[in-house]
């Protein structure tokens, strides 16, 4: 997918975080697990956008917005998917569990979207060509073929 053509999500941090232990959480932390759920979902691309943010729409505050994800168009997020279970259960699992330590809540429950390209920031590329490009940690690959041994058993 084009990443000029990628909505953007906007996020906010858990207050209990200062903004750069959210920065580093997200990137360093949060990242690595998403990874293989996503390669293995086909992403090509993801990337974070992290504080200072901007943005040349004036009538958009992004003042309480933490960072910025991209985004696929509304139509693939609205299109049926059929996750086998294991992969439902590494998400709710481990993605969500950790996205309630560093975000106000589950990403999905507070994530205001925008158009491509609306807000900006530090960009940091995670995934490009279909290639992690942040480093993930063999006890993170452990427990992602632990679920994928579930779903052969199912």
């Amino acid at each position: 997918m084009d990443i000029k053509k990628m909505d953007q999500g906007l996020l906010k941090r858990n207050p209990s975080l200062t903004p750069a232990e959210f920065s580093h959480h997200w990137y360093n932390v949060h990242a690595p697990l998403v990874i293989p759920f996503f390669l293995h979902s086909g992403i090509q691309h993801y990337e974070q956008i992290h504080a200072p943010l901007s943005t040349s729409d004036p009538n958009l505050d992004i003042s309480a917005w933490d960072g910025v994800a991209g985004m696929p168009p509304q139509e693939v997020l609205d299109a049926p998917s059929t996750l086998p279970k294991w992969k439902q259960d590494y998400y709710r699992e481990v993605i969500l569990v950790d996205e309630k330590r560093f975000l106000i809540s589950a990403a999905l429950e507070h994530i205001f979207r925008v158009g491509p390209g609306t807000v900006e920031g530090e960009k940091k590329v995670v995934i490009k060509e279909g290639k992690a490009l942040v480093e993930v940690g063999e006890e993170v690959w452990r427990v992602w073929r632990e679920y994928e041994r579930r779903g052969e058993e199912e």
